[in-house]
């Protein structure tokens, strides 16, 4: 069977995760906390033949998968899935958020350009982060780049009000203009630090 881990690209890429958004569909994608409205859960879905394994009352008892879970079925985090899924079902919540995660990239592209640093900003408007190499970042190998100049960018970054994983930015819908100009405002001091350092 084809699985996805859909943890980081479910709702996130689209409302059908990466499935959507690549037009590839799984037999069985796991997703994360999000489907809870951020709270502990997550799901497995996926194709029904694939799941009656999890149904004591649809297969033989030799072929039955138990599932259990402290969190499972946690009412508070099912309502906040809930309530988060009706908010990423709103027109225009994609196209907005692949619209500033479009802008912050290529605004970082551009502010290295500029610079003459060699650097790439890979990944996908709504998640992605800048390697120190002149490089093509086309797997593992290629993402290790200049590491003592990324720990020099994600310092003056959050000396400039912006935290950000190790590994990537994650734009969100909560990201609002203001949100935007301080990250850019962020961008230039951080790629001003790493040209002098």
């Amino acid at each position: 069977p084809l699985v996805f881990d859909e943890v980081v690209t479910g709702f996130r890429l689209a409302y059908g995760g990466a499935q959507e958004a690549y037009g590839v569909t799984p037999d069985l994608a796991a997703i994360g906390k999000i489907v809870g409205g951020g709270f502990p859960l997550a799901a497995v879905v996926g194709r029904g033949d694939l799941l009656e394994a999890y149904d004591a009352d649809a297969v033989p008892e030799e072929g039955y998968v138990p599932q259990a879970g402290t969190l499972n079925g946690n009412p508070v985090a099912a309502a906040a899935g809930l309530a988060t899924l009706a908010v990423l079902r709103e027109p225009g919540r994609y196209a907005a958020l692949h619209a500033t995660g479009a802008h912050l990239r290529t605004t970082l592209q551009r502010l290295f350009d500029e610079a003459e640093i060699p650097a790439v900003v890979s990944g996908v408007d709504v998640t992605f982060d800048v390697y120190f190499t002149d490089q093509p970042v086309v797997d593992y190998r290629s993402t290790l780049g200049n590491k003592p100049l990324k720990r020099v960018f994600d310092r003056a970054l959050l000396e400039h009000g912006v935290l950000k994983t190790p590994e990537k930015f994650y734009v969100g819908m909560c990201h609002d203009e203001a949100d935007v100009e301080l990250t850019i405002a962020a961008f230039e001091a951080a790629v001003a630090a790493v040209r002098e350092a």
